[in-house]
């Protein structure tokens, strides 16, 4: 993983949330000089058997008009995010398997898409492309739901599950909070008491918590604005309440693989269907340069 990125795959559906992926994507590469791999995928016509329900939920997207159109609307988002920066790419067939081919064929840095579909109708008929892509650990995944005004995240939590020793996200959070200029919080979930909880995964001494956690702000990056939260319970639903409680414009967090299918997880894979403003999730780095047969699409 190289940080700050490099090089920004944007995947579009021209949706309001793919904008605010865009320009999220924007912001950040005008500061960091990263150039951005604008990408949309033109679906191939499904064949359900129920052509009333065809026609209502499917266009024909194999015209040349089609093709024609959606490269144009490219074209001007291309412009809006800096078109000297700014590659188009045009692509037929299924989205993650084309942005899955287009990660390993340019080797962004970054990924950024909309996540406005990942809990509405269309993710009950079809799976929305960023919640399938949790389940291919690569580089760093930026979901967006909802932009600040802004196009920066200027209130960042970052997720730590281990107060003595940073991580791969927690570095990116604080590089992040740094660039923007931005406030960081730093939560780390304490099992409920009583709870028998593997010390791997999390610490068992909330008296010397915040402590340790401090001081990974502090040797991170001290001109950073950043508070410690430590809470009990469970982290799919005390990180989401908790980026609540503080107005966090970004949830910064990793997910490690669980099991033989791909998935990233109960905890982010929960998160990420919150409905928070923004999810940027970071897999370790054994993860990120694993190769392994996922869920497929």
């Amino acid at each position: 993983m190289h940080w700050p990125p490099r090089r920004i795959l944007v995947g579009t559906d021209f949706s309001e949330s793919a904008h605010g992926a865009l320009h999220a994507a924007a912001a950040l590469a005008r500061r960091v000089g990263a150039r951005i791999d604008l990408v949309h995928v033109v679906e191939e016509t499904p064949s359900t058997g129920f052509e009333p329900l065809d026609a209502v939920f499917w266009k024909d997207p194999g015209s040349e008009r089609a093709q024609a159109e959606a490269l144009g609307r490219l074209e001007a988002l291309a412009c809006e995010a800096g078109r000297e920066r700014t590659d188009v790419h045009l692509a037929t067939g299924n989205p993650v398997t084309e942005l899955l081919a287009k990660r390993a064929l340019l080797g962004p840095d970054l990924i950024a898409l909309g996540g406005g579909g990942i809990r509405g109708l269309h993710r009950v008929l079809l799976g929305s492309v960023a919640g399938k892509l949790l389940g291919h650990p690569g580089c760093p995944l930026l979901i967006v739901k909802e932009l600040p005004r802004s196009c920066e995240f200027k209130k960042i939590l970052v997720a730590q599950e281990r107060p003595r020793a940073p991580s791969p996200w927690l570095e990116v959070g604080f590089r992040l909070a740094h660039d923007e200029r931005s406030e960081a919080a730093l939560l780390h979930v304490l099992p409920p008491k009583g709870y028998l909880s593997d010390a791997h995964h999390v610490e068992l001494e909330p008296e010397t918590a915040p402590a340790h956690l401090a001081g990974l702000c502090a040797r991170l990056d001290p001109t950073v604005p950043a508070q410690v939260v430590v809470r009990h319970g469970d982290p799919a639903y005390e990180i989401p309440r908790v980026a609540r409680e503080l107005g966090a414009h970004l949830v910064v967090m990793g997910a490690e693989r669980a099991g033989s299918r791909g998935s990233p997880g109960r905890i982010a894979n929960h998160v990420a269907r919150a409905g928070l403003p923004a999810l940027l999730v970071v897999w370790p780095e054994c993860e990120a340069d694993e190769s392994f047969e996922a869920t497929r699409p």
